[in-house]
């Protein structure tokens, strides 16, 4: 079973893709004194907070974009966490 955020604000239509890019937004939050992200170490903002960005947006507009951005984030995982 999949724990989905009940917090989810109402205009979410994919509240998985939403969940995942609220984790990589939280993960990838600030570049450091150095211009760099404090979580992954490349220049800010780096892919994966870009990434997340994107996500957090489609996960707003229809199934379809919502459904490419999540084959996105998927093959990026293993780099981003």
């Amino acid at each position: 079973m999949v724990d989905v955020d009940e917090a989810a604000p109402g205009d979410i239509v994919d509240r998985l893709l939403w969940r995942d890019a609220q984790h990589m937004l939280g993960r990838h939050m600030a570049a450091g004194l150095d211009g760099n992200c404090v979580w992954c170490g490349w220049r800010w903002p780096c892919s994966a907070r870009r990434l997340a960005e994107r996500a957090d947006a489609v996960a707003r507009r229809s199934f379809r974009e919502a459904w490419t951005v999540r084959h996105d984030i998927n093959s990026m995982r293993r780099y981003l966490d």
